[in-house]
């Protein structure tokens, strides 16, 4: 068996929205999984109960752990980092926090005293079982959303395709030699709207990337992104497709969907940038602003 596959990259919910929908759905999700196999060995009336009581921890659990997580451990949790193998043992781990608030919680509901133990649901079983479901149910809600992005992704990419087709030609427009003057470390850097591929970000210095048929080396300086995506505001073909880059619409060469999301590559350029989810409308409504001038 190719185990490389725990090493594709998975995207991590980086929105409130994307955050708060996949609490939700993990937590019915997983809900359901107990009420359905009964794996816990209750009665009808206590699985109800049961039911309810996952439900409850989990969205708890969950919502603590994915907005409180990500902010204290940054690093571990960047995007770019992410994969099938880390979001599976940090689904894994949070069903295993679930089972163990939810035995206390069902034994307070159920039983009236949170120190019950009974010979076919003691804490041990209820931790061991909980891992054999959070295992079958991290693995399938994985795959399912895995799935479900990339084919939603790929659409994208595709009518994105044809966007830059039909719109933008996959060149740069020729007839506009209207200048740019961005103020810089106190400088006028003063060059043509067409020259101008992309900007990165690193910190507090962003590069501005020339047009290679045009001789221009990238150029870096001690500025934000803000402050460029400020100045480039009045032009509609840049566009702030990610937290750390501007693209030149009109130097798109094409666009690549998968579960991680949706990136373009430029024009006479290797690098692939990424554009972030929350951008993709964005990018969409900003093409359209393109071709209608």
């Amino acid at each position: 068996m190719d185990w490389n596959w725990l090493r594709t990259e998975y995207p991590f919910e980086q929105t409130i929205r994307e955050k708060r929908n996949v609490v939700l759905y993990i937590s019915i999700f997983g809900s359901i999984i107990v009420f359905l196999l009964q794996p816990f060995g209750f009665s009808i009336i206590d699985q109800v109960i049961t039911f309810f009581c996952f439900l409850i921890m989990a969205i708890i659990t969950l919502s603590i752990n994915y907005f409180s997580f990500p902010y204290f451990f940054p690093k571990f949790f960047e995007e770019t980092q992410w994969s099938i193998s880390k979001a599976f043992l940090f689904l894994l781990y949070n069903f295993i926090i679930i089972g163990f608030y939810n035995h206390i919680l069902n034994a307070i509901v159920t039983k009236k005293n949170v120190f019950f133990m009974h010979s076919e649901t003691d804490l041990f079983a209820i931790l061991f079982r909980t891992i054999a479901v959070g295992i079958v149910a991290s693995f399938f809600l994985i795959l399912i959303r895995y799935n479900f992005l990339a084919r939603k992704h790929l659409q994208i990419s595709q009518d994105l395709n044809s966007e830059f087709k039909s719109q933008l030609g996959l060149k740069m427009n020729t007839e506009t030699n209207t200048n740019i003057e961005l103020y810089l470390e106190n400088n006028k850097v003063s060059f043509n709207r067409n020259d101008l591929i992309y900007i990165s970000a690193e910190g507090n210095y962003i590069t501005l990337h020339f047009r290679n048929d045009e001789n221009k080396l990238p150029k870096l300086f001690r500025a934000t992104l803000k402050q460029a995506e400020a100045s480039l505001q009045d032009f509609h073909e840049f566009f702030r497709c990610h937290r750390s880059y501007i693209i030149n619409l009109n130097a798109v060469e094409s666009s690549l969907g998968n579960s991680q999301g949706l990136s373009v590559k430029m024009l006479n350029e290797d690098i692939k940038i990424p554009v972030a989810r929350p951008k993709i409308k964005s990018l969409k409504y900003h093409l359209v602003q393109i071709s209608t001038g």
